[in-house]
Parts: C-alpha cells; sequence; structure tokens
C-alpha cells in the first residue's frame, strides 16, 4: 500500500507536469507581445483608407433629345481625377415610302481639375461610333460615321446618393448620307449638346 506521503508528492508532480507547459506558453505570449509593441514603437500608424464616396453615376440630360439622342449616361470615376462615361444614343423615323434607324455611342473620359471625381469641375475628350439603316423601296442601305470632340461641365455629387450635371459639348461628325444619289456620300456636321442632367449616384 503507498502511503499518504508517497500519494502526496506523486500527485504533486504530476500536477507540476500538466500546468508547466501552460504556464511556459502564456509567459512566451506575453513575451512575444512585449517584444511586439516594443517594435512598433516609434513608427506612424498607417493611413486609414479614405472614403471617397459614391463612385458611379445614372443620370439623364433631357436637352439631349434635341439631337435625337436619348440623354442617358452611365459613369465611372477611377480615382481622384479621372473618370470615363458612356452614352447610347437611338433614333427611329418612318414614312410610308422608307424607314431610318440610327444606333450609336459615346465614349468619353472627364479629367476634373477641382473636385473628387465623379463630382467637380472637368473637361475631357469623346469619341463616338454610330450605325445607320435605311430602307426605301425594299432597298436598304448601312452606313458608319464617326464622332470626335469635347466637354466641358460641373458635377454635383449629393449626399452620396443624388447627382446634378451642367456642362456643354461638342462633337465633329463625319456620317455616309444615306439619302443621297451617290453612293458614298458624307454628310459632315458639328453636334453642340447643353448639358443639364439629374439623377443618382452610388
Amino acid at each position: 500500500m503507498m502511503s499518504s506521503m508517497t500519494r502526496a508528492a506523486l500527485i504533486l508532480f504530476l500536477a507540476l507536469c500538466v500546468l508547466s507547459p501552460r504556464r511556459a506558453l502564456a509567459e512566451g505570449d506575453v513575451i512575444t507581445r512585449v517584444q511586439d509593441w516594443f517594435s512598433k514603437l516609434g513608427k506612424p500608424k498607417p493611413p486609414s483608407e479614405e472614403d471617397l464616396g459614391a463612385r458611379n453615376t445614372f443620370t439623364i440630360n433631357p436637352l439631349a433629345l434635341k439631337n435625337a439622342q436619348l440623354g442617358i449616361e452611365y459613369e465611372r470615376a477611377f480615382g481622384k481625377g479621372f473618370s470615363l462615361y458612356v452614352a447610347p444614343e437611338f433614333a427611329y423615323g418612318r414614312t410610308p415610302e422608307a424607314w431610318t434607324l440610327s444606333l450609336a455611342g459615346t465614349l468619353g473620359t472627364r479629367l476634373f481639375v477641382l473636385g473628387s471625381a465623379p463630382s467637380g469641375i472637368y473637361f475631357g475628350p469623346e469619341f463616338s461610333v454610330s450605325h445607320q439603316i435605311r430602307s426605301q423601296n425594299h432597298v436598304r442601305r448601312r452606313a458608319l460615321g464617326l464622332g470626335l470632340g469635347g466637354s466641358v461641365g460641373w458635377t454635383l455629387v449629393l449626399f452620396n446618393r443624388f447627382t446634378l450635371a451642367a456642362g456643354f459639348s461638342a462633337q465633329y461628325r463625319s456620317i455616309p448620307d444615306l439619302e443621297a444619289a451617290e453612293e458614298g456620300a458624307l454628310r459632315v456636321q458639328i453636334v453642340p449638346t447643353p448639358r443639364l442632367a439629374f439623377g443618382v449616384a452610388f
């Protein structure tokens, strides 16, 4: 039979074997935390991520309807001073003898000199492509036109939810004239478009 003294010593030995690794691990955690604290001492805090607000806008410009444009535009900001936008165009006309369909789109960039894109004062170039189809007396003619121009204006984003914009753009467009008797005749036009738009930002 094991004496009570021997039994107490055995229990104490087992307890030390179980608790010693945990204690050593805890001491190691404390030492690691102290070392991390000293290593970070004197170093500047990393800059917090800047909230740039809404980066997208979707606007409607009723003044564009005068030039057979839908006036719908989507804009995406990249960084503080740069954005890209795309604006589709559509026109359709029909008479008893003929019908005409025009599909087009404008792609442009805005460089912001004041403010943070997509809000502020901007200017930038834009490029457009148009595709026209005309059918008369069961004869179809197709044409492809190109345009190059620029825009300037000011956009205001309110509460990161609403957008108001005012500006002006002009494009020099070269479009084959489908109504001309000669094949390949060109029609050159300058398309000025005032912009007074409203929409949403997200």
